[in-house]
């Protein structure tokens, strides 16, 4: 089958999407369920390799993952997207075939289907679960709500002599902020399109949403608890989404890189989210800097850091996310992506992403509005429009249909961005630690026989992958074990023997010098030798085998 991405699958038509391709394509991929969500929706993973070279846990393999916050559905589209450029690349393509051949990826297209499907076919948007959180129910105060039937929650102003906003005088359609010297005009209060629960008449108040949760502050790194950070929930991985996607990692330890989709503002962002950069291991932040730009090359996305480029509040740090666990508790370099910015789409240049979005400059919000019009034909902004509201009286209702101009892509711009982050998973998923090994045979005697293996690491990335999983002994050293026939012997050597981790070319940008004029050069740490000394005929078989790099056979005639 061939998807066509101009629309955003629902859960059953994602499911037999993914069947399909597993059904179309048996020796390339399988479909498994890792676990089932809060409603008792199953959790889909495609893993895909050539299963002619091998299984996928004997490769080095690539996470993706999406679809972590409920609205955020780019994601998954996306991560169909990787699917089917790896299986209609496959014999075609000669990266992709590579890839499949050497290696595996495990792709999650949707994290959290309860809260995907209820963005999807209500009006209603939600962080991530439909599990109430933190209260069992509704609190009073103002709720979502589509009051006018149009089939979306947009605004709502109520004018004001006292409001705290008016109408642009560049167009009638921005409300922007009243300056402190306003006086003399029309006023608007501003809320969210919805009822008040339980009100007196008097006391207008914002309720808290009843679905709180947010995967994203789910996980072990740092974990803090609703007081200091909402929608962590009651503990860590309480929720089996997350439990399940953590649980996976852990009985798979031959993953080495990982890249979790989100949305919005087009950036790729990377660890650490509370600590700064000196912080990190020198080697692992030149990696990072070093994968960030290439995905910027490829996809025109910036990258930052979080900790530096993107909190939310100045003195206060995100912890409990994925891709902080996954580098310093699991140990590979992983990334937040953050498809789409309708920003940039209409010509706004964004330096501070979280201030653009909490105070966007007038210009650039007129901006945006010239582009809907330009590129959407006005659909993306719905005009003013009265309304008597059962409790409020006359207002008006209308804004932007945020859910796919601005947390998604209009579907007409959804397959650009995904075949651009798509080359970044490519390019990412290419710098695995590669093992190649051969054996030399020399006859010292009859009956006597000297092995060599030499072991090397040809990849980009070190078999530990970063120095955190090295310092932490978060993945196990390579190995090689030699199995003898029946009635021989070992002369010299140990069955099993650690051969430690190998380097790969990533080491070049922990060093400090990379002028080619003044570079002394590296040890060759990416390469070890093993010698044994076997007495016996026969045939011998040598195993290779290292957690992130994958496990090699060999074997004398």
């Amino acid at each position: 089958m061939k998807l066509t991405y101009n629309t955003y699958l629902r859960y059953e038509e994602l499911t037999r999407t993914l069947h399909a391709f597993a059904s179309e394509h048996p020796g390339l991929c399988r479909i498994e369920s890792i676990g089932r969500s809060y409603e008792g929706r199953e959790i889909w993973l495609m893993e895909l390799t050539n299963a002619e070279t091998g299984p996928a846990a004997e490769k080095p393999a690539f996470w993706v993952d999406g679809n972590t916050h409920a609205g955020e559905v780019t994601g998954s589209m996306a991560a169909l997207y990787l699917i089917e450029t790896l299986l209609e690349g496959h014999g075609s393509d000669e990266r992709v075939t590579g890839l499949l051949d050497r290696q595996a990826f495990y792709v999650l297209p949707r994290l959290s289907p309860d809260g995907a499907e209820r963005y999807l076919t209500t009006p209603y948007t939600l962080r991530a679960s439909m599990r109430p959180w933190p209260e069992p129910e509704e609190e009073p105060g103002l709720h979502p709500e589509d009051v006018n039937g149009d089939g979306h929650i947009l605004q709502m102003r109520v004018e004001d002599e006292n409001g705290e906003w008016r109408v642009s005088e560049e167009d009638a359609r921005l409300m922007v902020p009243r300056a402190p010297d306003d006086l003399g005009e029309t006023y608007y209060r501003l809320y969210r399109e919805g009822v008040f629960k339980d009100y007196d008449g008097f006391e207008r108040r914002i309720a808290s949403p009843l679905y709180g949760l947010d995967m994203n502050r789910q996980y072990p790194y740092h974990w803090q608890g609703e007081a200091e950070q909402q929608g962590a929930g009651p503990y860590p991985l309480s929720e089996p989404e997350s439990r399940a996607q953590v649980d996976f990692l852990l009985d798979h330890k031959n993953v080495f890189g990982l890249h979790t989709y989100h949305t919005f503002c087009g950036t790729i962002l990377r660890p650490y989210s509370n600590r700064p950069d000196d912080e990190m291991p020198e080697h692992d932040l030149a990696v990072y800097k070093a994968l960030a730009e290439r995905g910027t090359q490829l996809s025109g996305y910036p990258n930052v850091s979080v900790y530096h480029d993107f909190r939310y509040e100045p003195k206060k740090f995100i912890t409990g996310t994925f891709d902080d666990w996954a580098y310093d508790s699991y140990g590979v370099f992983a990334f937040t992506i953050e498809f789409w910015s309708a920003a940039r789409s209409a010509g706004v240049e964004v330096e501070d992403f979280i201030e653009f979005f909490r105070n966007p400059p007038e210009e650039a919000q007129l901006k945006m509005l010239a582009w809907n019009d330009r590129e959407l034909g006005g659909e993306g902004f719905a005009p003013w429009t009265p309304f008597d509201h059962p409790q409020l009286g006359r207002a008006e209702i209308g804004g932007w249909k945020t859910k796919f101009t601005n947390q998604n892509p209009p579907p007409r711009f959804l397959e650009a961005e995904c075949e651009k982050l798509a080359r970044f998973a490519l390019s990412h998923a290419s710098t695995a630690p590669r093992l190649e090994a051969r054996l030399e045979v020399e006859e010292l005697s009859p009956g006597i026989r000297r092995i060599e293996l030499i072991v090397e690491n040809t990849g980009y990335l070190p078999t530990n992958v970063t120095r955190v999983a090295l310092d932490k002994r978060l993945v196990k050293p390579v190995a090689a074990k030699i199995e003898l026939p029946d009635g021989a012997s070992l002369v010299s050597g140990r069955a099993e023997v650690e051969l430690g981790h190998l380097t790969g070319r990533s080491a070049l940008w922990g060093n400090r010098w990379k002028d080619p004029t003044f570079f002394d050069g590296l040890p060759s740490d990416y390469a070890r030798r093993v010698v044994w000394v076997v007495r016996g005929e026969g045939p011998l078989r040598v195993e290779v085998s290292s957690e992130r790099a994958g496990t090699l056979r060999l074997g004398t005639g």
